[in-house]
């Protein structure tokens, strides 16, 4: 309550020495000024051009040159934090126009700072003003560009006075042509006291950007106590030790072309792209932090140092708490007796029950620690696994403690940190043959590399039984369409099929547990809790309704109503892994007039289609699909009465190539007209060199679903 009664304090003074609509009074917008001195003083050359190469004239906008320093300073108690960063940018049509004409900027701090300047194309410099910013209600609003890289840090106290406070400015007369120049500072002052050591947000930085960029750079200086971890990668610059009193370190890079590609892309792996993390630190090289020697610039992690720091990592867990509980609801099922199969499935349903109930669930060293000792009650055999995940970086780039993620591999057999949907042995799809360590613990840790398992289409299946018909009178078409997913694909819809619905209130169920929460309930309390339960689940009965509708439009941009929702099985328990759900729902526009004869848009069942641009069809990288999968649609169509369908032999067709496969048989069996649908991802990644195989059935689908099925009058 005291920080809620400080921040609003804080937004009323702001705006209560506004004179007038000012939002900042004119001390408050000289004291900004000031702070921003620095930023405009800057003597860096880059930031006087005013011109672009040729070759860029016809980019929508150019990045001149943008610069970010972060600059550490520790007193007793607090370490402030400094991030300025400038940016100016050549803009050449409306569109980068318009991504300017609202600049957003911080003011939580008297040391916060922005400024923004204008070039117009005839030379002449415009200072916007700030003192009709209008405050942003909700930060989620403030568009990433806007937002600072680092940001506060989460201590165990919090006495700083610096707050999160977001403004926005509107940037009048922005003109293509145009050049704006901007700057912030971001000042946090971070309590660490009571703190021996604070790693700030890792930094992973695209070399391309949104235009092409003529320069942009880095810069970092720190104190004593603050180290500095950096891994370049694809051909980026890196990091470099400079020696003097400006930054420790710098990074720069020049003359980037803008990002080509723009679908399917595994931008952090395909791309050059720096990342970097700050780390503060009352002592050098601990072994459970990923820092090395005072002043070193750590730029590697061997697999035998991470071997180590895996092992203190685990050896300095502290989930006894989550184990004994784990123990006790294990006693409660009588675990000793059980088949050792069985015995693996429930401790895992415990666990997943356990991390469902924690704020921010389990950390995947958590979940791995607990599940090994319970493993150990029963002197199940197992191994540790650390690998990263394939879209973040490559386990030989590990480079900071948060992005090993921990697994347990038991009887060959794969079993990640859980999630409130997932089963024993469900992979995750950002883990799919990618290198791995083995990690031996004591006293002299090793790490053995592995390759984890990579699946096939025929793994991760959406079936989609659909039977539609149509009223001649109102040519509305009704539908109802049952969905069965298994394996990864149900990642896609796990959130879509069980929110708002009673799906996770018994999930004691799934190892064949005591009810935990009634359980603990007696008298009144109880009542009321079964009243506003009941009384939840008739509100989300009508929300799913509004939900479901909403969400169907991503395949149906035509639904005019959605009427029911059952979901036949949750696919959160060991007998029925399937996710299964049923759908109705109204569709308009899908019957045209010709004559006496209707043309009827049945192969447009199967949803919306990709449609690949032009622009789209040169690629540069390698298409990132995420997994192998299969799609399959039964249609039924239930032929009016009066009519009958001529050409159903035309819609089959049949691409198959290394990249995908789409494949359509139809036939007409008394009064139905039925269709069967395949496509089939069939690789994890296609090579760019292979996409025009990959446009060819993605053609094939698009063009299928634009079809329309002839009903001759009778």
């Amino acid at each position: 309550m005291k920080k809620l009664i400080t921040l609003s304090w804080l937004i009323i003074s702001l705006i209560a020495g506004a004179q007038d609509d000012d939002t900042f009074s004119p001390s408050r917008l000289e004291s900004i000024a000031r702070n921003m001195k620095t930023v405009w003083d800057d003597s860096d050359p880059d930031f006087t051009v005013s011109t672009i190469p040729e070759k860029w004239k016809e980019e929508s906008g150019v990045i001149i040159a943008q610069k970010t320093r972060f600059s550490f300073d520790k007193d007793a108690n607090k370490l402030a934090v400094y991030e300025i960063t400038r940016r100016r940018i050549r803009l050449n049509d409306r569109d980068a126009v318009n991504n300017y004409t609202t600049v957003y900027f911080r003011i939580g701090s008297p040391n916060d700072g922005a400024g923004i300047k204008v070039i117009k194309a005839n030379g002449t410099v415009q200072d916007v003003s700030l003192r009709n910013a209008v405050y942003v209600e909700d930060n989620d609003d403030v568009p990433s560009t806007f937002t600072p890289y680092i940001g506060k840090a989460s201590t165990y106290v919090d006495k700083s006075k610096s707050r999160v406070i977001f403004f926005k400015v509107a940037v009048p007369d922005l003109d293509p042509g145009d050049i704006i120049d901007y700057g912030t500072i971001f000042y946090d002052d971070n309590t660490v006291k009571k703190m021996s050591y604070i790693e700030f947000d890792p930094i992973y930085f695209v070399c391309t950007r949104e235009y092409p960029v003529l320069s942009q750079k880095f810069e970092i200086d720190t104190d004593n106590n603050s180290f500095v971890n950096s891994k370049s990668t694809m051909g980026a610059p890196a990091f470099k030790e400079t020696g003097n009193s400006n930054a420790e370190y710098s990074w720069e890079d020049r003359n980037r072309e803008k990002i080509s590609d723009t679908r399917w892309i595994n931008r952090l792996i395909e791309f050059p792209m720096l990342k970097f993390q700050i780390v503060f630190s009352r002592s050098e090289n601990r072994s459970d932090l990923f820092i090395g020697d005072r002043g070193e610039l750590k730029q590697n992690i061997s697999p035998e140092e991470l071997a180590r720091k895996m092992n203190n990592l685990y050896n300095r867990l502290d989930g006894s708490m989550y184990y004994t509980m784990a123990k006790a609801y294990l006693k409660q099922i009588g675990y000793a007796d059980m088949r050792e199969e069985d015995f693996i499935q429930k401790t895992y349903y415990i666990l997943r029950h356990m991390s469902h109930y924690r704020t921010n669930g389990f950390s995947s060293e958590l979940f791995a620690s607990c599940l090994t000792q319970c493993l150990d009650l029963r002197n199940i055999p197992y191994d540790l696994v650390v690998t990263a995940p394939a879209t973040l970086t490559r386990p030989g780039d590990i480079i900071f403690r948060t992005e090993p993620e921990w697994m347990v591999r038991v009887k060959d057999k794969f079993i990640f940190n859980a999630t409130i949907f997932s089963n024993p042995y469900d992979f995750k799809e950002e883990f799919l043959n990618t290198p791995a360590y083995i990690i031996s613990l004591g006293k002299n840790p090793t790490a053995t590399p592995i390759t984890l398992p990579a699946c096939k289409a025929d793994d991760n299946i959406t079936t989609n039984t659909v039977t539609a018909s149509i009223d001649t009178a109102t040519r509305n078409m009704f539908v109802q369409q049952q969905r069965a997913v298994t394996g990864l694909s149900k990642l896609n819809y796990n959130i879509q099929a069980l929110v708002y619905t009673p799906a996770l209130d018994d999930d004691y169920r799934s190892y064949g547990g005591e009810d935990d929460i009634r359980g603990s309930l007696r008298g009144a309390v109880l009542e009321s809790f079964e009243e506003k339960l009941r009384e939840r689940k008739k509100e989300d009965k009508t929300r799913k309704l509004e939900y479901m509708k909403k969400e169907m439009e991503d395949d149906f941009d035509n639904i005019t109503a959605y009427t029911e929702f059952t979901l036949n099985a949750d696919g959160r328990t060991w007998r029925k892994q399937e996710l299964n759900f049923t759908n109705k729902f109204e569709l308009g526009d899908m019957v045209k007039i010709a004559g006496d004869n209707l043309l009827v848009s049945v192969p447009g069942l199967i949803g919306d289609q990709l449609w690949i641009s032009q622009d789209e069809r040169q690629r540069e990288v390698d298409a990132y699909m995420g997994f192998p999968r299969t799609l399959r649609n039964i249609i039924r169509f239930t032929i009016p009465a009066g009519y009958k369908v001529v050409g159903a032999e035309n819609l089959n067709m049949n691409i198959d190539n290394p990249a995908g496969n789409f494949a359509v048989q139809a036939s007409v069996e008394g009064a139905t007209l039925n269709i069967l649908v395949k496509k089939h991802y069939k690789q994890a990644t296609v090579k760019k060199e292979d996409w025009p195989k990959l446009l060819e059935m993605l053609d094939a689908a698009f063009n299928f679903s634009q079809k329309k099925v002839l009903l001759k009058k009778l």
